[in-house]
């Protein structure tokens, strides 16, 4: 074989066997790349995943934080005026005065059922003290509210009666005002405040009904709620 036909043979060996090296290179740098790209995005995923966690535990925090006035709230509505009293029920001005308002009823129906005599029944009256007679019946309480009834009634023998009835009041901390009309056609103003263990009723004229023989105006502490 001539020398130039070697040569030749040599030079296409050289560049066949530079081409499969640079295919060889090429292919390992493409997989190389691609392998940098995977662990790149590897850390993307995950800090996804974590915002993803942290959106969900703020969600949860926030409907913790809103519910948590709610929960006050709700204790609230019982310690609304600051204390812990429970104003639903029959309140009188003293327990003596509840106490002779029972005994005076008592003597009352006796006379009525005809169980005793005038004499007996003069003597009952004055060992007993015949005074007005004071009654405040709160029906509800809930939520800054009050609803009640007041009656007073006159002493015996005649023991009239002074009545508002269906009173509902909105209260501002402890203090609500209203209006009234007694059942002798007298209407009024009227303030109601709590307090701890007691409740204050004012009651004030503004137009006398004609002809009315008795009525509910005056200034009432009921310190003494009646237990069944």
């Amino acid at each position: 074989m001539k020398k130039a036909n070697i040569l030749i043979f040599i030079l296409i060996v050289l560049i066949i066997a530079a081409i499969f090296g640079y295919a060889i290179w090429d292919a390992n740098r493409n997989l190389d790349e691609a392998g940098s790209v995977n662990s790149e995005n590897v850390p993307v995923v995950n800090e996804e995943s974590n915002i993803t966690n942290n959106v969900d535990s703020n969600q949860i925090n926030t409907n913790e934080v809103q519910t948590q006035p709610d929960t006050q709230a709700g204790q609230n509505v019982n310690e609304q005026t600051g204390n812990s009293t429970n104003y639903v029920g029959e309140w009188y001005i003293s327990e003596e005065a509840y106490t002779n308002a029972e005994r005076i009823d008592s003597i009352m129906d006796r006379r009525e059922d005809n169980s005793i005599s005038d004499t007996e029944f003069e003597a009952e009256m004055q060992a007993a003290t015949n005074t007005n007679i004071v009654e405040l019946d709160v029906d509800r309480y809930f939520q800054n509210t009050i609803s009640f009834d007041f009656k007073l009634t006159s002493p015996a023998p005649t023991q009239r009666e002074g009545k508002i009835d269906d009173i509902v009041v909105d209260l501002e901390g402890n203090t609500g005002t209203f209006t009234y009309t007694d059942n002798w056609g007298t209407s009024g103003n009227g303030t109601i405040t709590l307090n701890d263990n007691s409740i204050e009723l004012r009651l004030e004229t503004t137009k006398a009904a004609q002809g009315a023989l008795w009525g509910v105006e005056g200034v009432y502490t009921f310190s003494y709620k009646r237990v069944d």
